[in-house]
Protein backbone atom coordinates (compact mmCIF):
# COMPACT_ATOMS: atom_id res chain seq x y z
CA UNK A 1 0.00 0.00 0.00
CA UNK A 2 0.77 3.56 -0.24
CA UNK A 3 0.93 3.96 3.59
CA UNK A 4 4.57 4.14 5.91
CA UNK A 5 5.36 4.75 9.15
CA UNK A 6 4.47 7.95 11.01
CA UNK A 7 3.12 10.00 13.94
CA UNK A 8 -0.71 11.36 13.68
CA UNK A 9 -2.41 12.21 16.63
CA UNK A 10 -0.04 10.92 19.17
CA UNK A 11 0.27 7.26 17.50
CA UNK A 12 2.57 5.81 15.59
CA UNK A 13 0.55 3.88 12.82
CA UNK A 14 0.89 3.93 9.07
CA UNK A 15 -0.14 6.67 7.02
CA UNK A 16 -0.53 8.61 3.95
CA UNK A 17 2.58 11.18 3.84
CA UNK A 18 4.78 12.78 1.26
CA UNK A 19 8.33 12.42 0.95
CA UNK A 20 8.75 15.63 3.86
CA UNK A 21 6.65 13.34 6.57
CA UNK A 22 4.10 15.84 5.92
CA UNK A 23 0.24 14.04 5.94
CA UNK A 24 -1.24 13.59 2.46
CA UNK A 25 -5.18 14.15 2.30
CA UNK A 26 -7.09 11.46 1.95
CA UNK A 27 -9.90 10.62 -0.14
CA UNK A 28 -12.86 8.35 -0.78
CA UNK A 29 -16.65 8.14 -1.47
CA UNK A 30 -17.41 6.32 1.71
CA UNK A 31 -16.97 9.32 4.51
CA UNK A 32 -15.67 6.68 6.76
CA UNK A 33 -12.64 5.64 4.96
CA UNK A 34 -11.81 9.14 3.67
CA UNK A 35 -8.34 9.42 6.65
CA UNK A 36 -4.99 9.03 6.20
CA UNK A 37 -3.96 6.43 8.51
CA UNK A 38 -4.63 3.54 10.33
CA UNK A 39 -5.28 2.64 13.57
CA UNK A 40 -2.18 1.36 15.49
CA UNK A 41 -3.53 -2.48 15.97
CA UNK A 42 -3.31 -2.20 12.46
CA UNK A 43 -0.18 -1.24 11.70
CA UNK A 44 0.86 -3.90 14.34
CA UNK A 45 -1.04 -6.52 12.71
CA UNK A 46 0.44 -5.85 9.41
CA UNK A 47 4.58 -5.46 10.94
CA UNK A 48 3.98 -9.07 12.80
CA UNK A 49 2.25 -10.37 9.27
CA UNK A 50 -1.04 -11.41 10.63
CA UNK A 51 -2.92 -8.84 8.50
CA UNK A 52 -2.41 -7.66 4.95
CA UNK A 53 -4.29 -4.57 2.98
CA UNK A 54 -5.02 -4.05 -0.19
CA UNK A 55 -6.40 -0.59 -1.81
CA UNK A 56 -9.69 -0.32 -3.55
CA UNK A 57 -10.88 2.32 -5.65
CA UNK A 58 -14.25 3.90 -5.75
CA UNK A 59 -14.84 2.10 -9.33
CA UNK A 60 -14.27 -0.96 -7.88
CA UNK A 61 -15.96 -0.29 -4.50
CA UNK A 62 -19.13 0.71 -6.39
CA UNK A 63 -19.10 -2.03 -8.49
CA UNK A 64 -19.01 -4.19 -5.68
CA UNK A 65 -21.73 -2.89 -4.43
CA UNK A 66 -24.14 -3.00 -7.40
CA UNK A 67 -23.33 -6.63 -7.72
CA UNK A 68 -24.33 -6.95 -4.27
CA UNK A 69 -27.73 -5.52 -4.85
CA UNK A 70 -28.75 -6.58 -7.69
CA UNK A 71 -27.54 -10.59 -6.92
CA UNK A 72 -28.51 -10.70 -3.10
CA UNK A 73 -30.74 -7.87 -2.68
CA UNK A 74 -28.65 -6.46 -0.08
CA UNK A 75 -27.47 -2.91 -0.05
CA UNK A 76 -24.52 -2.31 1.53
CA UNK A 77 -22.72 0.35 3.09
CA UNK A 78 -20.09 1.89 0.69
CA UNK A 79 -17.24 1.39 3.64
CA UNK A 80 -18.45 -2.66 3.36
CA UNK A 81 -18.66 -2.54 -0.75
CA UNK A 82 -15.31 -1.63 -0.53
CA UNK A 83 -14.16 -5.03 1.67
CA UNK A 84 -16.58 -6.67 -0.69
CA UNK A 85 -14.38 -5.44 -4.01
CA UNK A 86 -11.20 -6.87 -2.00
CA UNK A 87 -13.17 -9.83 -1.37
CA UNK A 88 -13.82 -10.77 -5.26
CA UNK A 89 -10.06 -10.65 -5.77
CA UNK A 90 -9.58 -12.71 -3.24
CA UNK A 91 -12.24 -15.22 -4.89
CA UNK A 92 -10.21 -14.90 -8.17
CA UNK A 93 -6.90 -15.81 -6.75
CA UNK A 94 -8.60 -18.38 -4.52
CA UNK A 95 -10.69 -20.07 -7.20
CA UNK A 96 -13.58 -21.88 -6.95
CA UNK A 97 -12.50 -23.94 -3.97
CA UNK A 98 -11.44 -21.12 -2.47
CA UNK A 99 -13.55 -19.97 0.79
CA UNK A 100 -13.74 -16.08 1.27
CA UNK A 101 -15.76 -14.53 4.50
CA UNK A 102 -16.90 -10.71 4.41
CA UNK A 103 -18.24 -9.05 7.29
CA UNK A 104 -20.77 -6.25 6.08
CA UNK A 105 -20.74 -3.43 9.06
CA UNK A 106 -23.15 -0.94 8.69
CA UNK A 107 -26.39 -0.41 6.22
CA UNK A 108 -26.59 1.02 3.11
CA UNK A 109 -30.19 2.52 3.05
CA UNK A 110 -27.38 5.67 4.36
CA UNK A 111 -25.45 5.56 1.06
CA UNK A 112 -28.51 5.16 -1.59
CA UNK A 113 -28.27 8.78 -2.34
CA UNK A 114 -24.38 8.66 -3.13
CA UNK A 115 -24.94 5.57 -4.78
CA UNK A 116 -27.38 7.01 -7.08
CA UNK A 117 -25.30 10.32 -7.86
CA UNK A 118 -22.61 7.81 -8.40
CA UNK A 119 -24.62 5.35 -10.74
CA UNK A 120 -26.11 8.57 -12.83
CA UNK A 121 -29.27 8.13 -11.37
CA UNK A 122 -29.92 11.29 -10.08
CA UNK A 123 -28.72 14.50 -11.01
CA UNK A 124 -26.67 17.04 -9.40
CA UNK A 125 -28.49 20.42 -8.73
CA UNK A 126 -26.96 22.36 -11.33
CA UNK A 127 -28.71 19.16 -14.17
CA UNK A 128 -31.75 19.61 -11.91
CA UNK A 129 -32.54 23.22 -12.64
CA UNK A 130 -31.37 23.49 -16.05
CA UNK A 131 -33.78 20.62 -16.73
CA UNK A 132 -36.88 22.55 -15.86
CA UNK A 133 -38.32 25.35 -17.87
CA UNK A 134 -37.61 28.53 -15.88
CA UNK A 135 -34.06 27.28 -14.54
CA UNK A 136 -34.73 27.49 -10.77
CA UNK A 137 -35.21 23.70 -10.38
CA UNK A 138 -38.98 24.27 -9.31
CA UNK A 139 -40.72 22.83 -12.57
CA UNK A 140 -43.55 24.01 -14.01
CA UNK A 141 -45.64 25.62 -10.58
Amino acid sequence: GAGRPGVLHGALSYLLQDDAGQVREAHSISAGLDYPGVGPEHSWLHEIGRATYEPVTDAEAMEAFRLLCRTEGIIPAIESAHALAGALRAGQRLGPDGVVLVNLSGRGDKDVDTAARWFGLVPDAEQAAAATTDGTGAGDR
